[in-house]
Parts: C-alpha cells; structure tokens; sequence
C-alpha cells in the first residue's frame, strides 16, 4: 500500500482508452487520480476506475474550462496536470515526489520538460521539445485560454531539472492532419475575429524558414526520418493558418 502524496493528479480525457493506462501507470504513487471525461463511448472511463480514479462527466467546452472543472475536484493541496497521451518516466516522478516533498521557497509552480513521441520514435531535436507548467499548487493555479490553454499562476514558477514527460500526441499522420486542419482553422477564426493582418512577406517566407530552423539549425536530421517528417510538415502550420484567412477575405 503506497502512502498517500500531497498531490492530486487532474486528467481529461475523451475515448482515451488506448493511451489511458500508460498515462495512468506511470502517475507518482499515493496519488489522487481525478478524471473528467466527456461522455466517452469507449473504456476510458472503466479503465480510469480500474486504477483508483474518481471519475467525473462534463461535456465539453473548452479546454480551459474543462480543465478548470476537473481541478475544482481535486482535494490535495499540490496538483499535477497531465494528458491521458503523456507519460512520466521514472525520473520524473522522483523529481516531483522531491518538489512536494521539499518545495523551492516562494515557488508555486514548476515547469517539467516534455518531449514528443512521433511515428513510434521518441523524439530529442527539431523543436519537438517544450517546458509547460503542470506542477502547481491548487490554490494558486487556473486556465485561461480557448485553444491553447494555458496555466496562471501569480506567483513564482520554476523548473524540475530531471525526468521526461513523453507525448504520445498523434495515432498516425491521418491524425496529425486531422487536429492540424482543426487547430489551423481555429486560430484562423479567431485571427479573423480579433481582425489581425496577414503579415504577407513572412507568410510566403514562413515555411521554407521554419523547415531550415527545425531541421538544420535545431538538429531535426539527428532524429531520422521521423525528424524530417515532422520538421516537414510543422513548417506548414503558421503558412496554413494565414492561408485560411485569406482564403475567407476573398470574396466569393
């Protein structure tokens, strides 16, 4: 029997239940699990229940609202964010074991350092790293944003030197394009609302430098043919974007 940790763990998820048990077998023991599904139509909700979870229902607004409910569940006084397609290795959750246990004084917040798993490659170059918040203390923490959430916290945010969170964000590219023609559409929307200018030149200019930047200058090649793939086809994600907005300014 593991001893209770100060840490609930928030999670949401929606007919997660192929990444689900990686995600859930790799949490901190002695944690409190809280999911909150979106009416999923698969096991995720089982599963979640399998591992101990409480398990909420809410259907789906935003992501920031969503995840924003699923930590008013949370009782324990530190809280970890995690998606049901990440998974911590082992140094990860000694890392923030260490943090909860021993916390940087006026620190409410840390950052852990998260890599992308893509076509079953575990990715180390081309950008396909990145350092979100996801450690926080319940108290202090809330999301804002529609499309890309993002975590506020008022007070001082600092980094878990150790441990990897793995992304295991895309099914296969027939998924990477479905949530790249959604996200791209998305943005371009509220681009268009907030009536933002299509910067012309570094539109044109965008991908072909985004590609040398991913691939050349931040090592992408080193990652095989994977690297190249995603350097590839990441190039195209800020050309598309404003693509669309013109395309819906032109008149029909």
């Amino acid at each position: 029997m593991n001893e209770p940790l100060d840490l609930s763990v928030v999670i949401i998820a929606f007919n997660e239940e192929a990444n689900l048990p990686r995600c859930l077998k790799s949490l901190p023991p002695g944690s409190e699990i809280i999911v909150l599904d979106s009416g999923s139509t698969d096991r995720t909700a089982a599963i979640a229940q399998e591992f101990g979870a409480r398990v909420y229902q809410r259907p789906f607004t935003n992501f920031a609202e969503h995840k924003n409910a699923a930590l008013a569940h949370a009782t324990r006084r530190w809280v970890l964010s995690v998606d049901a397609d990440e998974e911590l290795d082992a140094s990860l959750r000694d890392a923030i074991s260490g943090a909860i246990s021993d916390a940087e004084a006026g620190v409410q917040a840390y950052r852990v350092q998260r890599r992308l798993v893509f076509m079953g490659r575990r990715m180390h170059f081309g950008k396909t790293r990145d350092w979100p918040v996801r450690l926080f203390l319940r108290s202090e923490g809330r999301y804002v944003g529609s499309i890309h959430e993002e975590l506020k916290v008022p007070g001082r945010v600092a980094r878990l030197a150790q441990g990897l969170l793995w992304h295991y964000s895309y099914r296969d590219l027939s998924d990477y394009f479905v949530r790249f023609n959604r996200y791209t559409t998305a943005i371009a929307e509220r681009h268009m609302a907030e009536g933002k200018r299509v910067p012309m030149l570094g539109h044109l200019l965008r991908p072909w430098l985004e590609f040398v930047s991913r691939y050349v200058f931040r090592l992408g090649f080193l990652d095989g043919y994977p690297g190249y793939t995603y350097a590839l086809i990441s190039s195209l994600y800020a050309y598309i974007k404003y693509a669309k907005i013109i395309e819906k300014r032109r008149p029909s």
